[in-house]
């Protein structure tokens, strides 16, 4: 059983047009809503690997009424906190490059993150994805994600800032990139990863075009051929493939996530990837140590 938690849903936004022009008026060949956040994000690649999870979020006002249906629609099972405020959303403009505008995580009080963290079962794996809101303390999220891994065999947390350092005493598994990684410690890489390590938690560092490499007991590092596309949301999807099939090893589970995070790519929307891309690059996934 996976579980994901996540408390910064959202709706995602994107916008395909030829070529953005700021301080212009822009003409918007597609438009596309779904849910997302990363959280969402990853929910629904495990739906898609077949894993059915669980998604426990916070959802408020039209916005959440909004992706309360639209999860309902997607056969996702949710156990869903209602808040006070209106659930976000994230913009994502799609030309040549492609431009992210995300709105911040939408605040919760106490009383709500409570309900959120009480209301999560026991599960083998249990994911936390996303923002925290800036009104939760440290604290706090330490005392959240306390709870959450009093409830799972494997806790695997991706967040950013304060409170993914936080996160290294709970985690079994912390998922950054390098950049989010980096300006967290305030160190470069080799020392980044050497201070986490020595806190508990192992890291799945995600390195864009580089490649995936998991720093625990020993590293491995997983590489495909690069993917040209929109890279929004595929960090979200080597999380959810790393979790599919982390029963069957480590390295096992890595080549998985890299795989569906470069298929990711290939989709103009974040949170999905084409079935057969994935399986044909699962086999030009290239493993060192």
């Amino acid at each position: 059983m996976i579980q994901v938690v996540t408390l910064s849903p959202a709706i995602d936004v994107t916008y395909t047009l030829e070529k953005m022009q700021v301080g212009e008026v822009n003409r918007i060949k597609h438009v596309a809503r779904i849910p997302g956040g990363k959280g969402l994000n990853v929910a629904r690649i495990l739906q898609k690997l077949g894993k059915s999870p669980t998604l426990h979020c916070p959802l408020g006002g039209a916005n959440g009424d909004w992706l309360e249906d639209q999860l309902e629609r997607l056969d996702i099972k949710t156990n869903i906190t209602k808040i006070s405020n209106n659930t976000r959303s994230a913009i994502t403009v799609s030309d040549t490059d492609v431009t992210v505008l995300n709105e911040p995580a939408t605040e919760l009080t106490d009383e709500e993150l409570e309900e959120l963290k009480f209301g999560v079962d026991e599960s083998e794996v249990l994911i936390f994805s996303g923002s925290v809101p800036k009104n939760i303390t440290t604290e706090q999220f330490e005392s959240f994600l306390k709870t959450l891994k009093s409830k799972s065999e494997t806790l695997i947390v991706d967040t950013s800032g304060e409170y993914l350092v936080a996160a290294s005493k709970y985690a079994d598994y912390l998922k950054p990139n390098l950049e989010e990684l980096e300006q967290a410690t305030g160190w470069r890489k080799q020392q980044a990863i050497e201070s986490i390590t020595a806190r508990g938690s192992k890291v799945i560092l995600s390195l864009g075009e580089q490649g995936v490499e998991l720093y625990g007991e020993t590293r491995v590092i997983c590489k495909v051929p690069v993917q040209s596309g929109n890279p929004t949301g595929a960090g979200d999807a080597l999380t959810a493939g790393f979790a599919a099939y982390l029963e069957q090893g480590e390295e096992k589970a890595l080549v998985q996530g890299c795989a569906v995070g470069a298929a990711s790519v290939n989709s103009n929307i974040a949170g999905d990837f084409d079935q057969i891309t994935y399986e044909q690059l699962l086999n030009q996934v290239e493993v060192s140590s």
